[in-house]
């Protein structure tokens, strides 16, 4: 099995690409997936969208950015270490990995596949709590470096 960075990099090898970070800040390592676009600010080579708890709402957002490809990151239970950091395929993210938005993101997912030819690639971080008021661990805080650093190197 190819490991996260080369799979990842070889996925968005000159591709135009966007990155969606979901989660909920205010739920502890469920805020990864926005971590991980507020670390790449606003100087990062392609689009990205911190979409919240609501990626759904977010499905124009990819086409209307002319992208090859998207990565979706979001804090997901899939019984890693603690920050680990896995490329999820979609079609088990419903059977054995969860997430606080793994229906809507499936289902939206599955309807940019009817309607757009990229490639959706669902990226996880996995949580150590997700409860109210608590901040990112630092282990999810260093994967979620980890992401940045590799989707970095990708738009060199």
């Amino acid at each position: 099995m190819k490991g996260l960075e080369e799979e990842l990099l070889g996925r968005l090898e000159g591709k135009r690409f966007g990155v969606v970070g979901i989660g909920n800040v205010i739920k502890g390592d469920d805020g990864a997936g926005c971590m991980v676009v507020e670390k790449l600010g606003e100087g990062f080579a392609m689009p990205t969208v911190d979409c919240a708890e609501v990626p759904e709402n977010y499905g124009g957002w990819v086409e209307r950015r002319d992208l090859q490809a998207v990565v979706y990151v979001d804090a997901v239970e899939f019984a890693g270490e603690p920050g680990e950091v896995r490329i999820i395929p979609l079609e088990k993210m419903m059977q054995s990995a969860t997430s606080t938005h793994h229906l809507s993101l499936h289902y939206m997912i599955k309807f940019l596949k009817n309607e757009w030819e990229g490639d959706a690639i669902m990226v996880g971080i996995q949580p150590v709590s997700m409860g109210i008021g608590e901040g990112v661990c630092n282990e999810v805080a260093a994967g979620a470096e980890l992401l940045v650093g590799i989707l970095r190197k990708a738009v060199e």
